[in-house]
């Protein structure tokens, strides 16, 4: 059955925290791999030494603000997080951030936190947890209305292949105690991918923990960018400058408010 039409996610009894709230406990474990780094350092290269104001969206576990803050060591930057999610927030909170990192439940396609941030930016695939375009329309609206007009807004997105429409199950993890399937489905007219990872332990009960992907076109995101008084500056297929093309899995975009003043940061 289709829950879509009553449920944004597309997935009954799904919200805004589900994801945080089924993953905090073994996000860091699960995706210690997770190979994008290279997304906090492409930012980091654009930044003046002195300090400034950032918003992190979907902080979850806080992995990539420690990145943050291990790369600008010494620089005394102002860091706001917040996620939609209590649970990811606790493991962040694990962390023990400086007192210039304050964290906040927030679903940053409803409310931001007050001020004015040099950079907005977003980690992997995290935009596309929004649930509609929509709640994708307001998220824009409001980090323009965030952004200083000299900032920047960044986000690192998969951009799925229209032609993957099959249903997958797979085993991502299998030891003699725990056995992990992955089972997902992809509908392409609806641009959603959903999916569960269902946990079985040996003398335990079985964990559930769904996902829902809303994506996007990187055309889609410019037209609601610029709709929300956004364009882009720069699309590359990772952060380390290689060329996007139409066979990249992955993009890195960095926008800026629709201003002829020039940039405290280097515009690429």
């Amino acid at each position: 059955m289709d829950f879509s039409a009553t449920n944004a996610f597309g997935i009954e009894g799904y919200s805004a925290a589900t994801y945080g709230d089924s993953f905090a406990d073994v996000y860091d474990d699960w995706y210690a791999d997770l190979d994008d780094a290279d997304f906090v350092r492409s930012i980091v290269r654009e930044l003046p030494a002195s300090p400034v104001r950032v918003l992190e969206l979907g902080v979850g576990t806080g992995r990539l603000v420690q990145q943050f803050l291990d790369l600008r060591a010494g620089i005394s930057d102002i860091v706001v997080g917040v996620d939609s999610s209590q649970a990811m927030l606790d493991v962040a909170a694990q962390r023990h951030f400086p007192s210039r990192v304050s964290l906040s439940v927030a679903d940053f396609s409803h409310s931001l936190p007050h001020g004015t941030f040099d950079v907005v930016f977003v980690g992997y695939n995290t935009l596309f947890n929004l649930p509609n375009e929509e709640a994708m329309r307001t998220c824009m609206a409001l980090v323009a209305e965030r952004m200083s007009d000299t900032g920047f807004f960044y986000f690192d997105v998969v951009h799925p292949f229209g032609d993957d429409t099959t249903d997958h199950t797979r085993v991502r993890h299998m030891t003699t105690e725990e056995v992990v399937l992955s089972v997902s489905s992809h509908n392409s007219a609806a641009q959603r991918i959903t999916g569960q990872f269902i946990q079985f332990t040996h003398g335990g009960s079985v964990r559930l923990r769904p996902y829902s992907v809303r994506y996007f076109s990187p055309e889609q995101l410019d037209a609601m960018a610029l709709d929300a008084g956004l364009h882009l500056v720069s699309r590359t297929s990772d952060g380390n400058g290689t060329t996007f093309t139409d066979d990249s899995p992955r993009h890195i975009s960095k926008y800026t408010k629709i201003s002829d003043s020039p940039s405290i940061l280097k515009a690429q």
